[in-house]
């Protein structure tokens, strides 16, 4: 109730009283979605510049709290929301197999800007580590592989406390297949001290004692694989070829279909001989895709296989990959005799060693 100038009570009528009550609840409702998100919750709201419609993928780096979701694309834009208790990177992957990296931590409201035409930059707003990852992107951008790779080194050695310096740990470091193990308990040794509870630092050091199960000289345990009818067989089952080569891929990846021609033409061209079998394990999520990527190859002696679930497969994770292409070449009593992550090294790989 409200005094008037003159002292007489005045009360808004009925009608308008609905329509006051209408408009603050409104305000509130408002309010409350303008605000950014609490607890372990976050929001990720993306534009992408040339791009109306489509799909990404989005899955955490932290193989503890492995996710992998679909982020739909409408006008160009995309929201997402989740919850995570640590502040982690997770990977947009797009149709192209591009990857993109954006720091995510709980309470975090986070804008996504990017060009698809131009996939390399981008700008994430809403946290310091995101906007510290740029500048070292923005730094590094022209440096060589072996220049880029010692900023990094620098980076883990001068920043250990900054969130970035595990990812660059990850990327330029654990994801390599040259790196010694000597160089990667060197830097854990860095940064472990600094973040003793952080879960994707924890997860790449059992990667680190993972990845030396499938090292040179180690014999692979035998695994059960799906095919693409959805039936299981084991990685080693009795066949007259002396060698196996192991790869793994999909078809999203960079060249993923380049990739599957080439281990094709390779099964073609060691077929008479009776030398080596070749099998695939796609890291596909979308088993249509990959269903219809390996029917064109059904004539030649290749096993695909697939599980779906990328790098959440148990199979990924007792061997330690990280990163794919990958291609591990195999004896006949199952141990590992040589690898190599690069597609272009294949034929001299196989060259060496089966003559």
């Amino acid at each position: 109730m409200t005094n008037r100038p003159n002292g007489k009570h005045w009360r808004l009528p009925a009608d308008n009283r609905q329509c006051l009550h209408t408009l603050i609840l409104g305000t509130i409702v408002l309010l409350l979605t303008a605000c950014g998100p609490n607890g372990d919750a976050f929001r990720l709201r993306g534009h992408i510049a040339d791009m109306q419609a489509g799909e990404l993928y989005l899955y955490n780096l932290s193989a503890t709290h492995a996710r992998i979701d679909t982020l739909t694309i409408k006008n160009g834009s995309f929201l997402y929301r989740g919850e995570t208790n640590q502040l982690t990177p997770y990977y947009l992957v797009f149709p192209n197999g591009m990857e993109q990296v954006v720091f995510i931590g709980p309470g975090d409201d986070l804008t996504y800007e990017a060009a698809a035409n131009d996939l390399r930059h981008y700008a994430v707003s809403g946290n310091d580590a995101n906007k510290a990852l740029t500048q070292f992107h923005t730094d590094t951008y022209n440096l060589s592989s072996t220049a880029l790779t010692a900023e990094a080194r620098a980076y883990i050695i001068n920043h250990p406390k900054s969130p970035v310096s595990i990812y660059l740990f990850d990327r330029h470091f654990v994801q390599e297949e040259t790196v010694s193990t000597k160089e990667l308990n060197k830097l854990l040794k860095v940064l472990k001290p600094h973040h003793p509870h952080n879960h994707y630092l924890l997860d790449l050091e059992a990667q680190i004692t993972q990845t030396q199960r499938r090292a040179i000289g180690k014999k692979l345990p035998n695994l059960t694989l799906t095919r693409p009818d959805g039936t299981h067989t084991s990685l080693w089952t009795k066949s007259s070829e002396p060698y196996t080569l192991i790869a793994f891929w999909a078809t999203w990846m960079p060249g993923g279909y380049d990739f599957l021609w080439k281990l094709g033409r390779t099964a073609d061209q060691y077929k008479e001989q009776h030398k080596l079998r070749i099998v695939t394990l796609s890291l596909d999520v979308e088993q249509r895709t990959w269903q219809e990527a390996v029917r064109r190859d059904s004539l030649r002696p290749i096993l695909h296989t697939s599980d779906g679930l990328s790098f959440e497969s148990p199979i990924v994770k007792k061997l330690g990959i990280t990163t794919i292409p990958l291609l591990l070449l195999t004896d006949r009593h199952h141990t590992v005799i040589d690898h190599t992550d690069n597609p272009s090294q294949l034929d001299h790989m196989l060259q060496k060693h089966l003559k």
